[in-house]
C-alpha cells in the first residue's frame, strides 16, 4: 500500500473554539485535533500527524495517510459537527510518497516527539508508592527521569547523565533495524502538558457528552539531524506508524527531505 502525504489547512482559532466546546484543551492541541481528525475523516485520518501552527505556508498540519480513496470519500461526507468547519480551513491536499526506499539512502530529518519509557507491573506498583507523578498513573515515565535512576546518584561515582544525550539515545534506538541515525540536535526541548483519555477504573466520572480524559505533563522534543534507510521495509513501516508513542497526538511523524535542504 503506498504511503501519502496529506496536507490539511487548519485554523488555530476554530480548533480553540473546537476543544473549549468539548473539554478538549491542552498545551499544544494535540489531543483536541486528534478528535477532529477522526470526528471528520474516521479511520481514513491521518496519522501519525504534525500540527504546524506557525509555519511559512499558513497554519496547516502534515500527516501520512495509506488509503488516499478513502480520505477523498471521507472528505466528501457532510461534516457532523458544524464546528469542525471553522478548525479544517480547506479540503486535504494529498501526494504519494515514494513507492520504494533504497538501501543506504540519506535523509534530512525533522520530528517532534514525547521521549517516554513504559515499564512493567512490578515497578509501576513499587511507582504507584510515591506521591504525585502522573506518570506512576500512566505506567510511562520521562526517559530522562528513566536513565538518572538508571545511573545513580553522580556522587556515588556514575556518569552525569544529561537530557539532550538521553533523548538522542531514545531516538537512536527507536530508529534501529530501520535507520541508522548519523547525525541529530535539538531544536526544542520543553515539557508540555497534553491531554490523553482515561481507560479502566479512576478518573472520576465524564462531564455530560464529553470524554473522560486527564492532563498528562511531559517532555515534548523536536529533533532534526540526517539518518539513512538501514532496512526498506521496515523504514517503510517506521513511517507509518511514526516514532515512539502518542503519534495519535501529534507526535512521531518523520518529515523528510533531501540531505542539506531545510525540510
Amino acid at each position: 500500500m503506498t504511503l501519502h502525504l496529506v496536507r490539511i489547512p487548519v485554523d488555530p482559532r476554530g480548533l480553540s473554539a473546537f476543544a473549549v466546546a468539548h473539554g478538549l484543551s491542552d498545551d499544544d492541541g494535540g489531543y483536541a485535533l486528534h478528535c477532529a481528525l477522526r470526528t471528520r475523516f474516521g479511520v481514513a485520518a491521518p496519522q501519525p500527524f504534525r500540527f504546524l501552527p506557525e509555519h511559512r505556508r499558513g497554519p496547516h498540519l502534515l500527516g501520512y495517510a495509506g488509503d488516499n480513496a478513502a480520505l477523498a470519500d471521507a472528505a466528501a461526507l457532510p461534516v457532523a459537527d458544524p464546528l469542525l468547519n471553522g478548525v479544517f480551513a480547506g479540503p486535504p491536499e494529498v501526494q504519494p510518497m515514494p513507492a520504494g526506499w533504497r538501501e543506504g539512502a540519506r535523509y534530512r530529518f525533522e520530528v517532534r516527539v514525547r521521549p517516554v519509557v513504559r515499564f512493567g507491573g512490578r515497578v509501576r506498583a513499587a511507582r504507584a508508592e510515591r506521591p504525585g507523578a502522573w506518570q506512576n498513573r500512566a505506567g510511562e515515565v520521562d526517559a530522562f527521569v528513566a536513565a538518572c535512576e538508571r545511573a545513580g546518584a553522580v556522587e556515588d561515582g556514575g556518569a552525569p547523565v544529561t537530557r539532550e544525550a538521553v533523548y538522542l539515545d531514545w531516538l537512536a534506538r527507536r530508529l534501529e533495524g530501520a535507520a541508522v541515525l548519523e547525525a541529530a540536535e535539538h531544536s526544542l526541548l520543553r515539557r508540555s502538558r497534553a491531554r490523553r483519555s482515561v481507560h479502566g477504573k479512576g478518573g472520576g466520572p465524564a462531564p455530560e457528552g464529553k470524554p473522560r480524559t486527564r492532563l498528562a505533563e511531559g517532555p515534548d522534543v523536536v529533533m532534526a539531524g540526517t539518518l539513512a534507510v538501514a532496512d526498506l521495509s521496515a523504514f517503510a513501516g517506521l513511517l507509518a506508524r511514526g516514532v515512539g508513542r502518542h503519534a495519535a497526538f501529534g507526535y512521531g511523524m518523520l518529515l523528510l527531505s533531501a540531505p542539506g535542504r531545510a525540510g
